[in-house]
């Protein structure tokens, strides 16, 4: 794959070229890579873009779609080439290398930047981290026939810029290049603040992952991040530009974010729900379901009638006949708590559920996970949270690190449960 950049004032764009191998290997895929050049709208006085900076922009937006060579837009220092080649072997990078280039090395003096999203999480990472965080919204265009509405986020950035935030809201279709439209690496929200991270004079990039996403708790199986391929990549390819990357909420669970956004002034100002107006969730989609969902469980103040009727969409449906449920966890936390003699309509899904396992972990902060932020941050992040709620036991440790739901989705009794769940709304039809 070839790949070319172009700055312009106040915009810059990727452009890429694939080869027959790439097209064979995209054909593999469960899902494409589209034809379109990539943009971003930027400051109009931003400076010219350190080559290292655009090549991990470019690996980041092509990197899933990559046959056997990737040709960079430009050389890049030795040292970026070096730390990126040891951390891909699917396909080698060959653009030159220009020693003459001056790597990138991290800002001391810098501000922290944080991927902001307008949701739960992303708000509880902003409540921790310092007052001069420089969050970074990414927003995609609007397309006709688009379900995403991004008035809310957009309205929630509003409001942290008139608190004295210097928000940053970067457009971009970035996401187009994945077909059906997404992320086309775990991290590509981080482009804008990556493309600006000397011009805003970042140190770090901060994430609003949680233990979900990071630990694998409500998955399968507890998952040694740390140690995973995921940090291993990601970490290896942020240091290779100057930038830290931070993980504040990681060791948070859904449950703990959602408690912080009933403490926090900041984490309060969110809205996870990316299709409704803000204040005005669109009560159909997965995250409307689980968000309310727990804020039942946990202050009761969202009306039983509302689970009941997000209950009749097919997406909540789809998503909780899956084997096991996203974010599991957090689902069973919340049928816990919930009376479900006022709720008959969840009794089927309750029944597919572990419900005798003790959850009171995920109102704790894994600490950890503190490990994953920057040096300079820890003492400050760590008090911060543990403002919000406490850290975890021992008795919590061990439930974290030996995670383990095989034992229940082997069961008979779950995998009848999840059958006759199924039929259950087939019957609803």
């Amino acid at each position: 794959m070839k790949t070319s950049f172009e700055q312009q004032e106040g915009k810059i764009t990727f452009s890429f070229e694939r080869d027959a191998s790439d097209d064979s290997r995209i054909k593999e895929m469960s899902y494409s890579m589209s034809d379109e050049d990539i943009f971003f709208y930027i400051p109009e006085n931003l400076e010219e873009i350190h080559p290292d900076l655009i090549g991990l922009a470019t690996i980041l937006l092509c990197n899933p779609f990559v046959s056997e060579k990737l040709q960079l837009p430009a050389p890049t220092s030795r040292r970026f080439f070096e730390m990126a080649s040891s951390v891909i072997s699917r396909y080698e990078i060959i653009e030159e290398v220009d020693d003459s280039i001056s790597p990138i090395d991290v800002n001391e003096e810098g501000f922290p930047g944080l991927c902001f999203s307008g949701g739960a999480d992303s708000a509880a990472a902003l409540s921790v981290m310092p007052g001069r965080t420089i969050p970074i919204f990414l927003n995609r265009p609007l397309r006709k026939g688009s379900l995403y509405d991004s008035s809310a986020p957009l309205a929630i950035c509003k409001l942290l810029e008139s608190s004295g935030y210097n928000m940053q809201i970067i457009e971009s279709n970035l996401e187009y290049i994945r077909i059906p439209t997404g992320f086309p690496t775990d991290l590509a929200n981080a482009i804008p603040a990556i493309l600006l991270s000397q011009h805003l004079n970042l140190d770090s990039i901060a994430f609003g992952t949680v233990l979900e996403s990071g630990y694998g708790i409500g998955h399968e199986k507890f998952v040694d991040y740390k140690n995973g391929s995921h940090y291993r990549f990601y970490n290896t390819m942020f240091n290779s530009v100057g930038i830290k990357m931070s993980l504040p909420t990681l060791g948070i669970s859904e449950v703990g974010t959602a408690i912080m956004g009933m403490i926090s002034p900041i984490a309060s100002i969110s809205q996870s729900c990316i299709r409704g107006k803000w204040k005005r969730p669109c009560g159909k989609c997965w995250k409307c379901f689980r968000k309310s969902l727990l804020s039942l469980a946990i202050n009761e103040e969202t009306d039983y009638s509302e689970i009941e009727t997000m209950l009749w969409s097919s997406e909540v449906q789809i998503r909780l006949s899956a084997f096991p449920i996203s974010h599991e966890n957090v689902v069973s936390y919340s049928v816990q708590r919930i009376n479900l003699d006022e709720m008959e309509t969840l009794k089927p899904v309750a029944s597919k559920l572990n419900l005798q396992q003790d959850l009171s972990f995920l109102e704790r902060w894994y600490s950890d996970s503190i490990e994953f932020v920057p040096d300079r941050y820890r003492n400050f992040i760590r008090n911060r949270i543990i403002e919000n709620i406490d850290p975890v036991n021992y008795e919590d440790i061990q439930s974290i690190k030996g995670w383990d739901m095989s034992p229940h989705l082997v069961s008979e009794k779950t995998i009848r449960a999840n059958d006759r769940l199924i039929n259950y709304w087939q019957n609803l039809q």
